[in-house]
């Protein structure tokens, strides 16, 4: 009998959602925790885990890696409330999510006046519009409407009732771009879920032939065997490319004595690491030049979070496949495509193509552990990581690093 993983006391299990205003720019996260395994299901001590959880986090990790200083949204319960745990954390960049579970007593509307007092943000969670939340509604900044669990009725009603106040509505849940247009035509500011991983336009047409041979690129860049004089080749015959690559190496922050002219050298200062993640990068700008910087950011999150994962499991040998897995998993968004038509066109292997599309083969369980992960599905992350025998502080590191490097490549834009 399989025994259950236990994880070290600081083991830190932290997933993101992204927050979007208006345009489809990125405005917060969500900031989901969990300290362990023991807690998908024990909530006993739910609340002082949670407590424990956040300030480790926000210590060990920091807002810079996990928001890159944007908002965080952070779930409070009343006991978390009742501590004063949001005065842990600076009013810049916490939004203190009220849940829905929460009693709305005399105690929480003092409590939430005193924050909104000092500063802080407040979101009202999962909110469905009671004659208990009146009292409350003054001090709420933000208030989060469920478009999986409401009708588009309740929706108004929530809309015309609080018309009046200067509070702004997030739209979560939003799974299609119809309820994106729905949540825009009603006023909502802000919008949080998976829509922007869903093509806005499926069409019969051509993916244009440079991107074709940018997804030809990133191919053969995270091949075992890298032929790089025909890498040189392919980027000497792209102005483009050519010309990034040439003002990326000469940027101030290599520091290199003398100016690099050319492509050849280039590739020998930067070295073969640095290239491919380069690389990974303007293959994947240029193809998103039209779509959410975040749709770029997800996809290198779990493409790199694949490859540590699978680095740490029976699926080590194939870790660069792992990689690319999780690079194309949002190609739809991209193209505004069918991923099996897309797939086509690609020579990508019948694994990486089977765990995205079918959520079949060798790759499928670990496909489905990193996107539940980043949708906070503890319960399936806690099921999944069993059966890939993942230990609990090597998934919290692995996400941390994963993010870390996926952004560092915006410090040199």
């Amino acid at each position: 009998m399989k025994q259950k993983q236990k994880p070290h006391n600081y083991a830190i299990f932290v997933a993101r959602q992204p927050i979007f205003n208006r345009h489809k720019e990125l405005y917060g996260y969500e900031i989901l925790f969990r300290s362990g395994f023991e807690n998908f299901y024990n909530a006993l001590d739910a609340d002082a885990s949670t407590s424990k959880t956040l300030i480790n986090s926000f210590l060990v990790i920091g807002t810079d890696s996990l928001t890159g200083g944007r908002r965080a949204f952070i779930n409070f319960t009343e006991e978390t409330l009742k501590t004063n745990l949001a005065y842990f954390f600076p009013k810049e960049v916490l939004t203190i999510e009220i849940l829905e579970t929460v009693p709305i007593t005399h105690e929480i509307i003092a409590i939430a006046k005193k924050l909104k007092s000092q500063g802080y943000k407040i979101a009202l969670d999962d909110f469905v519009f009671t004659d208990e939340y009146r009292e409350l509604l003054p001090f709420a900044d933000i208030i989060k409407v469920d478009f999986l669990n409401t009708t588009t009725f309740e929706r108004i009603q929530i809309h015309n009732e609080t018309a009046h106040l200067n509070i702004k509505l997030l739209a979560e849940k939003i799974e299609t771009y119809e309820d994106f247009h729905e949540a825009l035509s009603l006023g909502y500011s802000y919008f949080q879920g998976f829509f922007f991983s869903q093509p806005e336009i499926i069409e019969s047409r051509d993916i244009p032939v440079y991107k074709l041979n940018y997804l030809e690129i990133l191919q053969q860049i995270h091949k075992e065997d890298v032929d790089f004089g025909k890498l040189e080749e392919i980027i000497k015959r792209d102005v483009s490319l050519s010309f990034k690559l040439l003002k990326f190496i000469n940027s101030a922050a290599f520091g290199f004595a003398s100016q690099i002219g050319s492509i050849k050298h280039a590739l020998a200062l930067l070295g073969i690491r640095e290239f491919k993640n380069w690389l990974s990068f303007v293959v994947l700008h240029s193809i998103a030049q039209d779509k959410p910087q975040e749709l770029i950011v997800t996809s290198l999150i779990r493409a790199k979070f694949a490859e540590l994962l699978a680095s740490s499991s029976q699926l080590k040998p194939q870790a660069s496949e792992c990689f690319l897995m999780g690079l194309f998993s949002l190609v739809d968004a991209f193209f505004d495509r069918d991923k099996k038509e897309i797939f086509l066109e690609l020579p990508l292997t019948d694994d990486i193509k089977n765990a995205i599309l079918k959520q079949q083969g060798p790759y499928a369980t670990l496909y489905q552990f990193i996107t539940a992960y980043e949708k906070g599905n503890w319960e399936a992350v806690n099921r999944l990581s069993e059966e890939l025998q993942l230990p609990a502080e090597q998934i919290a590191q692995s996400y941390r690093k994963a993010i870390e490097w996926a952004n560092t490549f915006f410090v040199h834009q």
